[in-house]
């Protein structure tokens, strides 16, 4: 393979590095950066040059919380995050009902966006015989109708179980909505997709990442591994994956030897997934303090914490860090002092997915615990609006407190959650930055003292997630000898004016000095 010499207005190396000019890739590797001249000198005869005028190139932008297969397949199913009403999303399920047969999938429908939860009969009145699914908006419920519940034997006697509520109504019937471990009535019984359809589905949602500057993604879903596998396999995959594996198998990873870590240039393994609570938008994120105009809703805690605790420790023991949904107050604290009090395995650290919901008084204590705070700011723009209605503005000063945790030193590691939120992370940038949602509101941004940097937001999308990956000396930075991952937009995110990083475009994408997508 020859050398490439990749030449643009800037370009930001990250690292201690100030930008520079050109870099040199060999092998799929940086192996110099510097002025034209300097690189060209360094170069092997016969080289390529790829110039980029009027583009500024930073490293390659890795989402550190995607469900990869989980949005691969949304992207040809029910879109209901379109949806504006609730009645434009029973439009979309009832054009989806009239073809085809089985179960109706779908997934973003938002009781915020609607104004009040759906029920099994407004589905009912568009699709009475095949059995609905529909995901909200963010993962934490879901809409059935009648046929969806009587195919999983779902009625007034069946018991909620640990951990999740089935929806009822005024005389105790099933209301068509299941929240959090409830959903795994039905999951468990929707039918496998076909290994073929995952491959198509895949492939065209790694095009879409490339278009958007994504060279990687930690997947946080329970499957997935085993299509990365046959992609690598078969020399298609194109995203560095960092994939976590569910509670369930831990037994399994332990006796074979599974850890942390291993894999090689395409798929590394992460870490045990698990959950210690709910969401913000179903009132089931865990709380010390009871949601805002209640007594005693505290939301969900969905694992004991000795049973968390022993499960952190055993893990650890075997090499295997822990990856833990934390998005209430009360499920953050405990996740910290927990993972705080184990030492993680040397491959990578502990984390804790969303950290939405972190007072002032958890700040240090986080730095001290060395966790990565795996972040979305996308999620800000969506959930101003329910943070100050269900949290208070009080509480809420401690929401997304991303500024305050990197001053206490907590590294930070960007993503989307997609398909929860778009997979485009310039939203996050700005999100990062303006702390403003999707409205343009607040002005001046939601406690602006949080906001980031242009420079650290983008940080959060490189140099964040290869630390919480275990790689920090390969990816994130375009040096020599980190991997040549890296994306030309045709402006500089870092001197750009934060509603600008909404609408800057990606036009080159190269992955292990591949390129992979092109404007």
């Amino acid at each position: 393979m020859q050398d490439l010499i990749v030449v643009a207005d800037r370009i930001h190396v990250l690292g201690t590095q100030a930008p520079v000019r050109a870099v040199l890739v060999r092998g799929g590797r940086v192996a110099a950066v510097g002025n034209e001249e300097e690189v060209r000198a360094a170069a092997l005869p016969g080289y390529a040059t790829e110039r980029l005028d009027g583009a500024t190139v930073t490293p390659g932008l890795t989402d550190a919380h995607v469900h990869l297969t989980l949005w691969a397949l949304a992207r040809r199913r029910v879109d209901l995050n379109a949806a504006r009403t609730l009645e434009d999303g029973v439009a979309a399920v009832a054009a989806a009902c009239g073809s085809g047969e089985g179960w109706v999938r779908g997934l973003g429908w938002d009781v915020h966006r609607w104004g009040r939860f759906p029920t099994r009969h407004d589905l009912d009145a568009v699709c009475p015989e095949r059995p609905c699914y529909l995901e909200s908006h963010d993962i934490h419920a879901a809409w059935l109708n009648s046929a969806g519940l009587r195919a999983c034997g779902i009625t007034r006697d069946t018991p909620d179980p640990e951990g999740g509520t089935i929806g009822r109504d005024e005389r105790g019937e099933p209301n068509g909505l299941l929240f959090e471990n409830a959903k795994w009535l039905v999951e468990s019984r929707l039918p496998v997709p076909a290994p073929t359809e995952v491959r198509d589905a895949l492939l065209d949602a790694q095009r879409a990442a490339h278009g958007l500057g994504l060279t990687g993604v930690h997947s946080v879903e329970a499957t997935g591994i085993e299509d990365f596998a046959a992609m690598q396999e078969d020399d298609v995959l194109r995203l560095r994956v960092l994939q976590s594996f569910p509670l369930t198998r831990l037994d399994a990873a332990i006796q074979v030897g599974l850890r942390s870590g291993f894999g090689g240039e395409w798929v590394r393994m992460g870490g045990v997934k698990m959950f210690l609570d709910g969401a913000l938008g179903s009132r089931t994120a865990w709380l010390r303090a009871p949601y805002e105009g209640t007594r005693d809703d505290f939301g969900i805690q969905t694992l004991p914490a000795d049973e968390f605790r022993d499960t952190v420790r055993r893990a650890a023991a075997a090499g295997i860090a822990s990856t833990v949904h934390a998005i209430g107050d009360a499920a953050v604290e405990l996740a910290i002092d927990v993972m705080g009090s184990v030492p993680p395995p040397r491959s990578m650290p502990h984390r804790i997915e969303h950290l939405q919901l972190c007072p002032p008084d958890l700040w240090e204590r986080a730095a001290r615990s060395g966790i990565v705070g795996s972040m979305q700011p996308v999620h800000l723009m969506t959930d101003i609006a329910a943070a100050e209605r269900h949290w208070g503005h009080e509480r809420s000063r401690g929401a997304y407190p991303m500024a305050a945790l990197q001053r206490a030193g907590v590294v930070l590691a960007f993503g989307s959650d997609v398909p929860v939120e778009t997979a485009d992370p310039r939203p996050g940038l700005f999100a990062a930055v303006a702390r403003r949602g999707w409205d343009g509101g607040p002005e001046g941004g939601w406690f602006p003292e949080h906001a980031l940097s242009a420079e650290a937001a983008l940080r959060g999308y490189t140099e964040g997630p290869a630390f919480a990956a275990g790689v920090s000396g390969r990816r994130g930075r375009l040096l020599p000898g980190y991997d040549a991952d890296l994306v030309a937009w045709d402006r500089d995110p870092l001197a750009a004016e934060p509603d600008d990083l909404l609408t800057m475009r990606c036009v080159l994408t190269m992955v292990g000095g591949e390129t992979v997508h092109r404007v």
